[in-house]
């Protein structure tokens, strides 16, 4: 019944309001136009169209009528990028082409946000209210932007300054599916060419409601202040801007049955995993200057500089419950825990130089990048329960200390030659030399020390055709590289299993190999972006298990291919205010492995090759926005959409004996298990008002999953909200 309710009142009203006779002040006729897009991710501002890589551009208009209390969620309709919460709804990140956040670069006004210990890379950590521009490259980007870019990188722009010499701006944002509230207030304003911004928000957000009911222990809250001053002159500008991002985020306990092999018998073993994180921070001081149209060849020089400290508070309870499996009689357990804090200081900059060398537009330059890890691990002691229900302490409270740093420096020139009969190529070369070294341990399990360096050569080359009308092709070869962090390398970790993870100081960086051909078409009111991709890696950073304990390690083991499609396509009906549109992913993963056998056999390797990754093959939208100036100064928005994906499945090869489904412990046996994990559609609307001198003020109201459906989309542990809305509110003088 409230299902029907819910769409008896809310579908009548996104036609009503989507239909352009039912509100006044038809569109008056109007020339099409081609529609410029500056994107700077060539590290110089450059038309979209002639871009030879696939970008993703979320423009400040996106952002204003799509209220959001996460980064990462203004990204879900981005052909090629899905958002993974990582079992934490308040820490979600972004996979882009279906490869894992840690193979991603995020930067934020050019900082980059890097985290040497995480299982499942950094988090975006800033205010969603602040943001001008999101860019994301899709594919390896390693030579314009380094390392940890194989996968592709979410570019972040900031607001600046104000068009006056003051200006204050102030925007809450609610959603009822965590019954939370977000403020967020800024200061700003220019005057003779000095610009100012000061901005700060606060956000509380209760525990997830889903069609099962609430997701315990899922509350998270985080609060954002920063700062910028800039001075802006004919040929140059300067700015140093400070930024403090503080956050607690709460993650839902994981119990998950496994069947395992154990001295010679059958054994249920249930494991509990507890997690939690009280502080996950980040401050930045940042500053630089450039200098434009020097001679008529050095076009511009650029130097941006930063420090970075990166604070995590992570808590680790684990519980295993074993029972006999023939009489389900309780055999005992185990309860144990571990709390790390870790401290990553993080100083770098780059230096750019812009050349206008006839055909050619060369960028050359470096970046530098050093991260210092503190890390202290406080160990519990571990209580074996018996199976009469006693208790026994084993040993004492551990507590391990670690020093680590890492040290990128990056030497890469690009040229875009243009080339007769509408050709544009680009050539890039970057040669990267790292070093790392752990500097302290005083853990007896682990090495006391240890050094690792590498140099590496990457390079890209791209060619863009604009010799059809409104059309432009691409085609792009770019290799990636990563170089292994130092959790993986020096530290190990047990967060997220009952079994400890070692590092392996012999590890291999990550490479691949990108192919990629698209076309770009825009008339005014046409627009159309395709691309197909293949991409090869190898050196893939896994875990494997070790022979002969209940552990595992970190391991160059899997190879990846990977090929698809990406479609995003709109046509604009200017004289009705109806833009109808539609995103399109194609995804295929085959995934190569290479692990233990069994646990009973912990000698032998076997080696499987699987397409089900764990990803939809297919996910889409598609919608129809209407727009229309009312007159009066007022303005009206509105967005009706459904999202989809179609199933996903994941194999991977088990060491643990596994239940073929006949109950029978003697048929049970090592090898590939599969999970599916079902598609899921939803239907939404966004609605949004602007009105006033210079539409200041504004209204928005999004319903969401409209038809309460129960779906989890894949690579995600917690379900996704039920039906709910998020509103907001704001005003700018």
């Amino acid at each position: 019944m409230r299902k029907a309710i819910r769409a008896a009142v809310l579908l009548p009203l996104a036609a009503l309001l989507s239909w352009p006779g039912a509100l006044p002040g038809q569109a008056e006729a109007q020339e099409i136009e081609t529609r410029e897009v500056t994107v700077t991710s060539t590290r110089t501002e450059r038309d979209l169209f002639v871009i030879p890589m696939t970008v993703g551009v979320k423009t400040e208009e996106d952002l204003e009528w799509q209220p959001q209390t996460n980064v990462a969620e203004f990204l879900a309709d981005v052909p090629g990028v899905v958002i993974m919460d990582g079992g934490m709804p308040g820490g979600k990140r972004v996979m882009i082409r279906g490869e894992s956040p840690t193979r991603s670069l995020i930067l934020i006004d050019g900082v980059k946000v890097s985290e040497q210990k995480s299982m499942s890379g950094p988090a975006i950590l800033v205010d969603t209210s602040q943001i001008e521009r999101i860019e994301v490259i899709k594919g390896p980007a390693s030579v314009l932007y380094g390392s940890e870019a194989i996968a592709g990188v979410i570019n972040i722009i900031t607001k600046k300054g104000g068009d006056k010499p003051v200006g204050f701006s102030q925007n809450v944002i609610a959603d009822s599916s965590t019954r939370s509230v977000e403020s967020q207030t800024a200061l700003f304003g220019s005057y003779k060419g000095f610009s100012y911004r000061f901005s700060g928000s606060v956000l509380n957000a209760g525990e997830r409601e889903t069609p099962g009911g609430r997701l315990a222990n899922s509350s998270y809250k985080n609060s954002y202040l920063t700062g910028r001053l800039g001075y802006d002159w004919d040929k140059g500008s300067v700015y140093v801007r400070a930024d403090k991002y503080r956050s607690v985020i709460h993650i839902p306990s994981d119990s998950a049955p496994v069947i395992s092999f154990t001295m010679g018998a059958y054994y249920r073993s249930t494991a509990t995993v507890g997690l939690d994180l009280p502080q996950w921070d980040r401050e930045s001081v940042s500053g630089g200057f450039e200098l434009r149209d020097l001679t008529s060849f050095l076009k511009k020089i650029k130097l941006d500089m930063y420090y970075q400290n990166m604070k995590k508070d992570f808590n680790n309870t684990i519980q295993v419950m074993n029972y006999r499996y023939l009489d389900n009689s309780f055999a005992g357990g185990i309860l144990t825990g571990v709390h790390t804090f870790n401290d990553q200081d993080s100083i770098g900059g780059s230096l750019q130089s812009d050349w206008k060398l006839g055909d050619h537009y060369v960028i050359a330059g470096l970046d530098y990048n050093k991260d210092d890890l503190k890390a202290d691990d406080d160990r519990t002691p571990t209580t074996r329960i018996t199976a009469a229900g006693g208790t026994i302490q084993m040993g004492g409270p551990e507590n391990f200390k670690y020093k680590a740093e890492q040290s990128t420096l990056g030497l890469f020139v690009q040229d875009e030659w243009t080339l007769p009969g509408d050709f544009t190529a680009t050539l890039g070369l970057r040669n990267t030399w790292v070093e790392s070294k752990l500097t302290g341990n005083d853990n007896p399990g682990l090495p006391a020390a240890g050094e690792m360096t590498d140099t590496k050569l990457v390079g890209n080359v791209g060619l863009v055709y604009t010799g059809f009308q409104n059309i432009s092709l691409r085609a792009s070869w770019s290799q990636g590289y990563k170089f292994p962090p130092l959790n993986d390398l020096y530290l190990g970790t047990v967060h997220g299993s009952s079994d400890p993870t070692y590092p392996n100081p012999d590890l291999k960086p990550e490479t691949s190999n990108n192919f990629e051909i698209g076309m770009r078409y825009n008339n005014g009111a046409l627009n159309l972006d395709l691309a197909a991709f293949y991409s090869k890696s190898k050196n893939y950073i896994t875990t494997r298990k070790l022979p002969g304990v209940a552990a595992s390690q970190f391991v160059n083991s899997d190879r990846a291919r990977t090929y698809g499609l990406e479609l995003g396509v709109s046509y604009e009906i200017y004289s009705l205010g109806l833009t109808p549109y539609t995103t399109l992913t194609y995804l295929n993963r085959e995934f190569t492995d290479t692990v233990t056998a069994s646990r009973a056999d912990p000698d032998r390797t076997v080696t499987y090759t699987t397409h089900d990754t764990g990803l939809a093959p297919w996910i889409g939208r598609v919608g129809i926005k209407f727009d229309r100036d009312l007159g009066n100064t007022l303005v009206f928005h509105s967005n009706v959409y459904a999202e989809w994906a179609a199933r996903a499945r994941q194999s991977y090869y088990s060491t643990d004996l596994q239940d073929n489904g006949s109950g029978d412990p003697n048929t049970f046996d090592y090898g590939a298990v599969t999970e599916n994990m079902p598609g899921w559609q939803t239907f939404n609307v966004d609605l949004g008002l602007r009105w006033g001198e210079e539409h200041k003020l504004s209204a928005t109201v999004s319903f969401r999953n409209i038809f309460d459906k129960a779906y989890t989309r894949a690579n995600n542990n917690n379900e996704d909200p039920g039906f709910h809305v998020v509103a907001g509110v704001g005003f700018e003088f």
